[in-house]
């Protein structure tokens, strides 16, 4: 049971293992997945999928350590970098950036899974904000693997957007709520990162007929995973800046300042959250079939600088409120003490 404290969003104590239930229905899906597994994908996901599963659960019962954490995820990552199928190994003309050596190719395929990993985990704070962004993003792959003929990869985003239908209604139950946890949220970004790395590291011939080029796939993708990337590297930076270490926890991400600042219900901020992942996904893929990569770049620094002073905006609007809760009444709000002047001839 997840028992609240005080940066918490929920008042009483609620079953926080929801992640188990991701972890046996995925892998049950992979074994009619298997058909199609050309590749042994799933034998690179499933050593990897199970070490971030009892990391998580272990978690969720006793709290790890940042460090044991970073391992753990370094470790599941490995099994997946094992097989050449999830190596970036090209950036098709990227910033001008094509081949690239081995050596960088496994470093930067671990970052990004790890980012995103971490990101993601991040995220969930909220009733049904990480599902919520979870299924647009299995939509979009599941969409990009039906059109460049990956049934493989296109059946297992169809399994996890079923995985996640049925946990939102219970997450966003009241009376019957339940949470991913870090067993969950671990086990998400996982397969949301070697889905990435699949997409990242197909070969250029394959990708013809998506309606964006191969060269953009990494503009597209940071569109793709805008939530969780710009609210994780926002909030460490944040937190170095003000001295205070990367993973130390409070009421700083984006989804709690709407919350904090708008009183906002939880199925608000998320859907609302949700909403501008999908608004940031479609004009990234408007400006790509209108105007240069350049252009996409210029739009993204724009609306980041804009939604970090809009943040700033948010958490000092909040600390005026808190401040202001802390001060002593004005003389006119004190109670007169001559109201109480009562003596026990009054029965007091």
């Amino acid at each position: 049971m997840d028992k609240p404290n005080k940066r918490s969003s929920h008042f009483v104590a609620t079953p926080s293992l929801g992640g188990i239930a991701f972890f046996i229905v995925f892998v049950i899906s992979l074994s009619f997945n298997n058909y199609y597994d050309h590749f042994h994908v799933s034998m690179s996901i499933l050593p990897g999928l199970t070490v971030l599963f009892f990391m998580g659960l272990k978690d969720d019962l006793m709290v790890l350590s940042p460090k044991a954490k970073l391992l753990g995820q370094v470790l599941a990552c490995s099994f997946v970098l094992l097989n050449s199928q999830f190596v970036i190994h090209n950036f098709h003309g990227f910033l001008g950036i094509y081949e690239l050596p081995f050596w960088l190719g496994i470093l930067i395929s671990l970052i990004v899974m790890l980012g995103i990993i971490n990101s993601f985990n991040l995220i969930d704070g909220i009733d049904g904000l990480a599902g919520s962004i979870a299924i647009i993003i299995f939509i979009f792959f599941a969409v990009v693997f039906k059109t460049i003929d990956l049934k493989f990869m296109f059946l297992s985003a169809i399994s996890m957007i079923g995985i996640l239908i049925g946990f939102l209604w219970f997450n966003l139950s009241k009376y019957k709520k339940i949470f991913m946890g870090d067993t969950g949220s671990l086990q998400v970004g996982f397969i949301i990162a070697f889905m990435t790395m699949r997409l990242m590291a197909a070969d250029e011939s394959a990708l013809n007929q998506l309606p964006f080029d191969s060269s953009c796939k990494p503009l597209v993708l940071l569109g793709l995973l805008i939530v969780p990337i710009y609210d994780a590297a926002r909030v460490f930076i944040m937190r170095i800046l003000k001295g205070k270490s990367p993973f130390s926890a409070n009421r700083d991400h984006f989804h709690h300042l709407l919350i904090d600042a708008f009183k906002l219900s939880h199925r608000r901020a998320s859907f609302l959250i949700a909403g501008f992942n999908v608004f940031f996904l479609g004009i990234i893929l408007f400006i790509l079939q209108e105007f240069s990569i350049y252009a996409v770049i210029f739009l993204i620094l724009c609306l980041l600088i804009l939604m970090t002073f809009y943040c700033l905006k948010l958490e000092k609007q909040i600390n005026r409120k808190q401040e202001g809760s802390n001060l002593p009444r004005s003389k006119k709000e004190r109670i007169n003490p001559s109201v109480f002047n009562l003596t026990s001839e009054n029965g007091v």
